[in-house]
């Protein structure tokens, strides 16, 4: 996985922490298996990081949103 929020990856979330989660990677599909989720405090805090970086990858595309919708209703730049 490339990290760089393309849209290209794909994992299927296992039913249990026990289970690897399976998937695909990159836009050719490479077939991935990461090793198991395991409730260790490593694990959390990565999976932390990881939903602290998605939270921010949100907020960034939604200000861009708020300001592409500003230039196509009038009120910024380029209108």
């Amino acid at each position: 996985m490339t990290g760089r929020a393309q849209g290209y990856c794909m994992l299927k979330v296992p039913q249990t922490p026990q289970e690897p989660a399976t998937g695909y990677a990159g836009m050719q599909g490479v077939s991935v298996t990461t090793a198991s989720f395991s409730l260790k405090h490593k694990e959390i805090s990565r999976l932390k990081a990881q939903a602290v970086c998605m939270e921010n990858a949100l907020r960034l595309i939604s200000r861009r949103i708020d300001y592409l919708e500003g230039l196509c209703t009038g009120g910024g730049e380029g209108s």
